[in-house]
């Protein structure tokens, strides 16, 4: 059984982004790509917010409420607390189906690929406590 972490969300998400590997080739021929690649990178990104709660406070880490425990990052750096809400929603936004919308770009979802991989290794970093 494999294990699902940020770290390899992230990793097949940019295979898709390259439309390299088994992964990335079958998605972007299938043309499924773009909103399976956003939920990689927001998967990746409460991953590692629930390994960040985890390793600072276990009781929030099994908090069911995603959102309390991204308002409870403002306790620690608001900065980072203010991307994180923005990179889930705008993940958020691009997983979901809209009949008037687009799928996000290959651009689009690169630079999320981008800061989600930077707010994760703020996360894991010396920079807030743990």
């Amino acid at each position: 059984m494999t294990t699902v972490t940020p770290d390899r969300c992230l990793a097949a998400a940019d295979q898709m982004l390259r439309a390299t590997g088994p992964l990335g080739a079958t998605a972007v021929a299938a043309g499924w790509w773009p909103k399976a690649c956003a939920c990689l990178i927001r998967l990746a990104l409460e991953g590692g917010i629930d390994a960040f709660w985890q390793r600072l406070s276990p009781p929030v880490a099994v908090c069911a409420n995603g959102r309390t425990k991204h308002l409870m990052l403002r306790r620690y750096d608001r900065t980072v607390a203010r991307r994180v809400s923005f990179a889930w929603a705008a993940l958020s936004s691009a997983t979901h189906h809209h009949c008037y919308e687009m799928a996000p770009t290959a651009g689009e979802l690169r630079r999320l690929h981008t800061e989600v991989t930077a707010l994760l290794a703020t996360l894991n970093g010396p920079e807030l406590p743990s």
